[in-house]
C-alpha cells in the first residue's frame, strides 16, 4: 500500500475508460447490414469483388431475367447476397478439366 498515485478526475476517467475498454472485446455494430442496393451500389459492389460490369449490361441482364432483382416503383433494387451469389455462379474455371482430359485421351489414341 506504499504506492500512492495522485491524479486529476479527468486523468482518472481516462485511465478507467482505457482499462474497461481493454477488458471487453469490441463488439461489431449492432445495426444489421442493409441487404438492398440500388443499381449504382450494385455496380460498385460487383467491381469491388472483381466482377466489373457496365450499367447497360446490368439493364440487359435484368430485362432478360438473368440477374436477381426486384423493382420498387420504377427503380431496380438488388439484394447484396443474391447478387454476389449470382456473380460467383457466373464464373467458370479457366480450363475445363473434362475438356482437357478428353483432348488428351484423343491425342493418346491417335499416336498408336
Amino acid at each position: 500500500m506504499s504506492n500512492i498515485i495522485v491524479t486529476t478526475p479527468e486523468e482518472l476517467r481516462a485511465i478507467v475508460n482505457e482499462a474497461v475498454s481493454g477488458a471487453f472485446p469490441k463488439q461489431a455494430s449492432t445495426q444489421p447490414q442493409i441487404d438492398t442496393m440500388t443499381l449504382k451500389d450494385t455496380l460498385k459492389l460487383l467491381k469491388e469483388h472483381g466482377y466489373p460490369t457496365s450499367k447497360a449490361k446490368i439493364y440487359k441482364l435484368t430485362s432478360a431475367g438473368k440477374i436477381p432483382c426486384k423493382t420498387y416503383g420504377n427503380k431496380l433494387v438488388f439484394s447484396r447476397k443474391e447478387v454476389l451469389l449470382w456473380a460467383e455462379n457466373q464464373t467458370k474455371p479457366k480450363h475445363d478439366s473434362t475438356k482437357v482430359s478428353l483432348a488428351l485421351a484423343r491425342s493418346a489414341r491417335r499416336k498408336k
